[in-house]
């Protein structure tokens, strides 16, 4: 995705008045933003000629204004990092004086939000579809697919063939038809209706049948049970889709380079501003535009544009249709087990049935959802992957009484439930805690904890240099907030709101940002666990972030092995000595700290991890 906020200019403009000033459309923090000391990374000047109280209402008015603008937006969440900021301003005044006047309006924006965007799954598509089969028989269409292409095709009528107004048109449409490829090498193809003077009167896509998600299918009541339909025509709406980056590489075959160059140009940079952006010469930039080019079959920067737009509005359509409670990344079921006291704790089952017991404990914003690469991973390794959701995530039931121990106590219920003895456990980055709490608790039942990228602290320290310290950061300053920013979070839950989000949060760390570019399940897994997480409820993420704000310690006293413990050195959030001073007196057998890693260090080394659990087995 950008990374310099182009996207969000468009959304501003829909969703709110005016950006904080100096913004410009760049995310530019150390210009705009105090650090975790109060310190100004700079003020405008004309600020400077201000009143203080001049400076307040001013504050408030823009505070106000982001509040709006985060709740209103359905896929806005740029607003989110600007009320942040404006509170560190307010605090670096002296007194503050926007929590209390906020308090009020984030009340009223969480009722806003929870009213306009719950029901989303229940409004109707935003993409027209057209299915056909080999003989260009109407096997079935939405209304608004019926619509849209009423102005080049005559009625649409299941059972009938479709028949176009225009030879010209029915020639264009004949064309592509016989050009689409049968297998996985085919991505979509653009097709422009054009009128007699030469202007585009229409555009769609022509995608095989097999590309089509079963919900898509379910939204046209196409019957499962029939033979997939041959090809679709398909159109989304131009404001449709911020997923540019991925879908570029993946429809085209672009290098992420070519992608990274695309991506930037489709949101209205010129080829010299695009090239500064991304650090790279402008023959360089010229060079891989001439590539880009060449795979997508257009000559001028004009279509390229437009072709981009298209793609990006009709992929992020496809992606989004599939309910945003159900994840498109699976690798099992989940299952539940009852507790003594009705509760119940949701987990899955991963790898080989027979193989060592290892639970991995998951950071406070993630399901137990996992990819099946990783659960493929186990299973070679000899590993039965028990992946949990903690109290009030995903499908467990929240627990008024959550803590680190509590939660251990659970996971050794949940241990006898499955006829667990001895097993390791696994926490990544906020599940880092939990594990620690595990080892303690459970005591010789945990043959090993190991931890990854962990966070046993929430740091209020973070100066806000990027959007994920900056929102980090920013709510650990903050606390009052968590109830209603995961409020209006949980009300507009879907992959086009979370995976942006997610994407811009570690953009900023190459070795995260080079591993979503090489493999985009892992994005895909990532936005979906997102999802399941806060499905149901934010109880228990809000409950395990107040953990963190009281700054409870876990009791270490009772872990029977030392720590093996990863940790990527380009994490944004944490150091090498960040790491150690959180683990200060705990007993830990190896830092392995990988110098060419961030924030997914789990995911590099994952075969690693899991290994050295095993052989503390045998």
């Amino acid at each position: 995705m950008p990374r310099t906020g182009h996207t969000a200019s468009r959304c501003v403009e829909a969703g709110r008045r005016k950006r904080p000033p100096g913004v410009n459309g760049e995310f530019r923090v150390q210009e705009e933003y105090p650090d975790a000391h109060g310190r100004p990374g700079g003020v405008a000047e004309e600020e400077s000629e201000q009143t203080g109280e001049d400076r307040r209402a001013a504050l408030l008015g823009e505070a106000v204004d982001a509040v709006y603008g985060y709740a209103s937006g359905r896929y806005n969440w740029e607003d989110l990092i600007g009320f942040l900021s404006h509170l560190d301003r307010d605090a670096m005044e002296g007194e503050p004086v926007l929590a209390p006047t906020l308090e009020g309006h984030l009340r009223r924006a969480g009722d806003l939000a929870t009213r306009l965007h719950e029901d989303i799954a229940a409004t109707g598509p935003d993409y027209a579809l057209l299915l056909l089969d080999r003989q260009r028989r109407v096997v079935a269409a939405n209304e608004e697919g019926r619509a849209y292409f009423a102005p080049v095709c005559r009625p649409v009528a299941s059972g009938k063939r479709l028949s176009f107004l225009e030879e010209e048109h029915a020639a264009v449409f004949d064309r592509a038809l016989a050009d689409l490829p049968d297998g996985d090498a085919s991505g979509p193809t653009l097709l422009r209706f054009q009128t007699e003077e030469g202007e585009t009167q229409l555009l769609c896509y022509l995608v095989r049948g097999d590309a089509l998600s079963p919900a898509m299918l379910r939204g046209v009541e196409f019957d499962e049970a029939d033979p997939r339909p041959h090809c679709a025509l398909i159109a989304a709406s131009p404001g449709a889709g911020d997923e540019a980056l991925e879908i570029f590489r993946t429809a085209f075959g672009l290098t992420p380079a070519e992608a990274r160059l695309a991506a930037r140009l489709r949101f209205g940079l010129s080829l010299k501003e695009a090239a500064e952006e991304l650090g790279i010469s402008v023959n360089t930039a010229r060079n891989q535009l001439k590539s880009v080019f060449d795979k997508l079959g257009v000559n001028r920067q004009a279509d390229l544009v437009r072709h981009l737009a298209e793609l990006a509005a009709l992929a992020a359509s496809m992606q989004g249709a599939a309910s945003r409670a159900r994840a498109t990344v699976t690798s099992a079921e989940r299952q539940t087990v009852m507790l003594p006291d009705g509760r119940v704790i949701a987990l899955r089952d991963l790898g080989r049935p027979d193989g060592f017991p290892v639970f991995i404990l998951h950071p406070v914003v993630q399901s137990s959802l996992m990819r099946p690469q990783e659960a493929e991973i186990a299973g070679e390794c000899g590993v039965r992957l028990i992946s949990l959701e903690r109290p009030g995530i995903g499908l467990s039931t929240h627990d008024p009484k959550t803590g680190h121990v509590p939660f251990a106590r659970d996971l050794g219920r949940v241990a006898d439930a499955l006829g667990l003895d001895r097993f390791a456990v696994l926490g990544w980055a906020s599940g880092a805690p939990y594990a620690l709490a595990a080892g303690a608790v459970l005591g010789q039942r945990v043959t090993r904890v190991a931890l990854a990228t962990p966070r046993l602290a929430f740091r209020s320290d973070l100066e806000a240099t990027t959007p994920m310290r900056q929102f980090f950061g920013g709510l650990r300053r903050h606390p009052w907030l968590f109830e209603t920013v995961f409020t209006i979070m949980r009300a507009k839950r879907s992959r086009r709101f979370f995976r942006p989000m997610i994407r811009n949060f570690l953009e900023n760390s190459e070795p995260d940002r080079l591993l979503f570019d090489r493999d985009a399940s892992l994005l895909d897994c990532f936005t979906d666990s997102l999802i399941e997480a806060i499905d149901k409820t934010h109880k228990g993420i809000v409950a395990e972030l107040n953990l963190y704000a009281r700054d409870i310690l876990v009791d270490t006293a009772g872990i029977v092995r030392p720590l093996l413990v990863w940790h990527g050195m380009k994490d944004e959030m944490n150091g090498a000595e960040d790491v150690r001073r959180m683990l200060d007196g705990v007993s830990v057998e190896a830092f392995r700290f990988m110098p060419d890693d961030g924030h997914m260090v789990l995911f590099a080394h994952f075969r690693e991890v899991l290994s050295a659990l095993v052989n503390d087995a045998h």
